[in-house]
């Protein structure tokens, strides 16, 4: 009898603890039931790297402050903010009471609740403001959206949302790689605050092409274009505002806008009528002589980017500063980038580049650190000396982590970078002779004559892994005879180079980072903007 009251007590222990966590669980909201259908894009958006890669001077993340849906605070609007938010401009005329309510609510946030934060952003826009306004103008985009950069970032090229949008435009992974923003461990130029503005300008342009209205655009911004078609689509709505109003008609809850986009556009409004009206409101109004005329370099694979600031005349955390994008003290190794001086430091910057310590660490690579590893092994294995790897890795010991990533002299400057196609042995018509300075490299060589490392190393004989050059040693420099067929005309007049499209490459990246536009590149190539390019593809560059 004991015994069987003992389980009927454990079974009633276990009936109790099951039914228990059967109500909790009921408790729990339903994931993703409010939430936005997966778009097409995100699972690109979301993928990093298998691998995560190691930065040796990342800047911290800022996290974006996003404002929550404003509360009316109950205050009346001083006789000088009514006037200013009466204000009207092309993106705001015509608004009837319900919106104006709603701008109200985002008016009054900033102006009361917000005001020393909307200061900072109103001094940290200074730097920024006249070069977002004239690439706005310039692409026929009205300029007063030059202040969504207010809404996105507060004008901080290094913020981050809990999503990971990046920049001062808070760009998503897949976005930025589309619109030629480069992002590995090396540099995010979604952090690039004048590239990413052109590339915050050419998505503004193709959605309000995609819509023919710049709210609209504006909101596809925040919520995908994707999602912003099919809200249209089920409700009819013309505009965005009739578009919020029959948002809760919308049968399908995914296709929805979400708050978060409903309250996006009229933040944006709200910070029209204030940056138009700063005096009135006695705000802090950006002094726009405060920008500085900056000078874009062109840096080769592998510079010591330290090196290069201080050559310029700068201190490090000026040039971090100017130059947000990098994540290393080193610039990537196997591809150009840019990098930013003032004007008046741009002479000592450009003669320091042209020299041959410039390109020390060009060609470099990532090697992932084995048991067993340590400097002075790796160091005979890639014929440098340990000073030096310390020096490209920042250590100050000896010490290795297995699994980490160390840069090692790599065999090619440009191993995984568009770059031009390598002639065939039959097109060397000559060789001239070199003799090797103290302190060059097959790269720095290579670079001088406008040819590739695999062509010198071939036309010298040379194995794919041999490297090491001596002072006093004679090259052979081949001349390249081209023949006029390759990306000629009918008269042919015109040459190209050749490059090969990798992961991640667009029409908009490769014209950027080639100093030419898309739709040359397009009519070149007999492409369709728009049309997607695929890895290992081959375009001609003009």
């Amino acid at each position: 009898m004991k015994k069987i009251s003992k389980y009927l007590t454990v079974f009633c222990i276990l009936l109790f603890c099951f039914l228990f966590l059967g109500a909790c669980s009921a408790l729990q909201p339903e994931k993703n039931s409010e939430s936005d259908p997966v778009p097409e894009n995100a699972v690109e958006e979301a993928q990093e790297d298998s691998v995560k890669e190691e930065s040796e001077d990342e800047t911290p993340d800022e996290v974006a402050e996003v404002p929550k849906l404003p509360q009316d605070d109950g205050i009346p609007l001083s006789f000088a903010e009514r006037a200013a938010f009466r204000s009207t401009g092309s993106l705001d005329l015509g608004l009837g009471q319900e919106e104006m309510q709603l701008v109200e609510r985002h008016f009054k946030y900033y102006l009361h609740d917000q005001r020393k934060t909307f200061e900072r952003y109103l001094r940290r826009s200074e730097i920024f403001l006249p070069y977002v306004r004239k690439v706005f103008t310039d692409k026929g985009i009205p300029e007063e959206i030059a202040y969504l950069a207010v809404v996105e970032s507060g004008f901080n090229p290094n913020a981050v949302s809990m999503a990971g949008a990046t920049g001062m435009w808070q760009f998503m992974r897949f976005t930025g790689l589309h619109y030629g923003l480069e992002q590995n461990a090396w540099i995010d130029e979604r952090r690039d605050p004048y590239k990413s503005t052109v590339a915050a300008a050419n998505y503004l342009k193709w959605l309000h092409e995609q819509f023919g209205d710049w709210l609209l655009a504006v909101a596809a911004y925040n919520a995908g274009e994707g999602k912003i078609k099919k809200a249209l689509r089920s409700t009819g709505a013309r505009d965005f505002f009739e578009l919020c109003r029959l948002n809760g008609s919308i049968p399908l809850r995914g296709v929805r806008l979400k708050p978060e986009t409903r309250q996006y556009v009229p933040r944006l409004l709200a910070v029209i009528k204030i940056m138009r009206n700063l005096e009135t409101l006695e705000l802090y109004a950006p002094d726009e002589g405060k920008a500085q005329e900056v000078f874009p370099l062109e840096v080769g694979p592998g510079t010591d980017l330290g090196a290069l600031a201080k050559n310029a005349g700068l201190r490090w955390d000026e040039f971090k500063e100017l130059n947000p994008a990098y994540r290393r003290h080193i610039s990537p190794t196997w591809t150009s980038s840019t990098a930013y001086v003032p004007g008046g430091n741009s002479k000592k910057a450009l003669a320091w580049l042209s020299g041959k310590a410039s390109s020390r660490f060009a060609g470099w690579k990532q090697y992932r650190i084995r048991r067993g590893d340590n400097l002075h092994s790796l160091g005979s294995r890639y014929g440098v000396s340990v000073d030096v790897l310390r020096q490209a890795n920042n250590l100050k010991g000896n010490l290795l982590r297995e699994g980490s990533a160390l840069l090692v002299p790599g065999t090619e400057a440009f191993p995984r970078t568009a770059r031009k196609k390598t002639p065939p042995p039959a097109l060397i018509s000559a060789l001239n002779s070199y003799t090797v300075q103290p302190g060059d490299s097959l790269y720095s060589i290579a670079r001088a004559h406008g040819i590739s490392i695999d062509l010198l190393q071939q036309a010298n004989k040379m194995r794919y892994n041999e490297t090491r050059l001596f002072a006093g040693q004679k090259l052979g420099i081949p001349e390249i005879s081209v023949r006029g067929d390759a990306g000629a005309d009918a008269g042919g007049s015109e040459t190209a180079d050749v490059l090969v499209v990798r992961r991640g490459d667009t029409l908009y990246g490769i014209a950027a980072r080639n100093n030419t536009s898309v739709d040359e590149l397009a009519r070149l190539n007999g492409l369709h903007i728009g049309k997607p390019i695929l890895p290992g593809q081959t375009l001609k560059l003009p």
